[in-house]
């Protein structure tokens, strides 16, 4: 009777050994199919679940930005899920638009940037926003005492959007293009006291702020009501109200108005991932110390911001398709712009890059204007790619 208890305990044993054993992998590599939500009411329950943690928000991002710490070797919040790194990024971050508090010097440092960028030749657009933004980034924000070497600028703009399209692809990244990148970034933020790994503040900022300018100039450059705005607004001391302020008596849009309708419709980050962990369907059969040891299982799920901002804006009078700066005029509901995320984690700079953007397009318009540069149109307002055709074209 002993041994038949035995060999039943025994069987018993291997039993669950063998469930452990297997889920295991399961549990890793295996996921329900991934959920994709698309209203503003779907995108806030993702992004900000009032029954979830800011620690388990953390993971959560986190797990699903994995790639961009194999990518760029990141080291802030938006790879790594402690806490106190956060805090400590979040901190970092404040003072720096804090400091960066006068948006005349800001003006002036993108319209020298638009200078060391306009070489004398025809230039592909995208290299010429991305060279202007990223350069009126260093001076403005990051770096005021900097030197922007202009090669050193198109090599990390051209490296960041390189290796970002080679993060989607599980192959090996060459390991060259990552310490180009490098070297030539050290070279504009050479204070490695501030910035140990100066990716982890030049991603977040210029990967998106180059864009946003880019459709905006795309969509307004040919309006001569829009570039009256920005031409006006880039030229007065007074920034702030007249970013805000709606034109002509109000029947114009604010120059505010122009930035978030780009924003809406063309969000820089189209798409927010969001890893969900949770437990394995097995652990309540097995015991506590087995248990505790059978990785949960992560689902993955996308906030499709393009998606949930056109449904916000139905009923608003043009197309959502279209872009019409004048709808914010008669539904001016800014909190449906979700292009800087919603929640705990929101971008720290969603107050500050709608501004910065909007003195980058103004420094642009008021130089490239048709006199000595006038800009070409290509077939489709791009992204990180999709420029082809544009230009900035040096007349005679």
């Amino acid at each position: 009777m002993t041994d038949a208890l035995e060999f039943y305990g025994i069987c018993i044993c291997m039993i669950i050994l063998t469930i452990f054993f297997l889920s295991t992998p399961y549990c890793v590599f295996s996921s329900h199919r991934p959920i994709t939500h698309q209203t503003p009411a779907a995108v806030h329950g993702l992004l900000h679940s009032p029954t979830v943690s800011t620690d388990t928000l953390l993971r959560s991002r986190a797990s699903a930005n994995a790639r961009l710490s194999r990518v760029f070797r990141l080291s802030n919040s938006l790879v790594d899920p402690n806490l106190a790194v956060h805090a400590v990024f979040l901190r970092q971050c404040r003072a720096l638009l804090q400091a960066a508090g006068c948006w005349m010097h800001f003006s002036g440092v993108a319209l020298q940037a638009v200078e060391l960028a306009l070489l004398g030749i025809t230039t592909p657009f995208h290299v010429f926003v991305r060279a202007v933004t990223l350069c009126t980034v260093i001076g403005g924000l990051l770096d005021p005492h900097t030197s922007s070497a202009s090669n050193n600028i198109d090599i990390v703009m051209s490296r960041i959007t390189c290796l970002r399209l080679l993060s989607r692809n599980p192959e090996p990244i060459p390991e060259h293009l990552l310490a180009v990148l490098n070297a030539s970034l050290r070279r504009l933020l050479p204070d490695i006291e501030k910035y140990p790994n100066p990716l982890d503040f030049v991603i977040p900022v210029c990967a998106a702020l180059w864009r946003v300018v880019a459709v905006t100039i795309a969509h307004v450059h040919e309006d001569a009501a829009a570039c009256e705005a920005f031409r006006d607004f880039s030229a007065n001391p007074n920034i702030l109200p007249v970013f805000h302020a709606p034109r002509r008596g109000g029947t114009s849009p604010s120059v505010e108005n122009y930035i978030n309708e780009s924003l809406r419709l063309h969000p820089p980050i189209r798409h927010i991932t969001r890893h969900i962990f949770k437990p394995s369907m097995l652990t309540p059969f097995l015991p506590g110390i087995l248990a505790t040891r059978i990785p949960p299982r992560i689902n993955t799920e996308f906030a499709d911001i393009e998606s949930a901002q056109r449904s916000a804006f139905r009923s608003s009078g043009s197309p959502p398709e279209a872009y019409d700066a004048a709808r914010f005029l008669h539904s001016p509901r800014v909190s449906d712009v979700l292009a800087f995320g919603h929640g705990p984690l929101k971008c720290t700079a969603a107050n500050w890059a709608p501004t910065a953007a909007a003195v980058i397009v103004g420094a642009i318009l008021n130089r490239v204007n048709g006199v000595t540069y006038q800009i070409v149109r290509g077939g489709r307002v791009g992204g990180r790619e999709g420029w082809d055709g544009w230009m900035v074209r040096k007349l005679a």
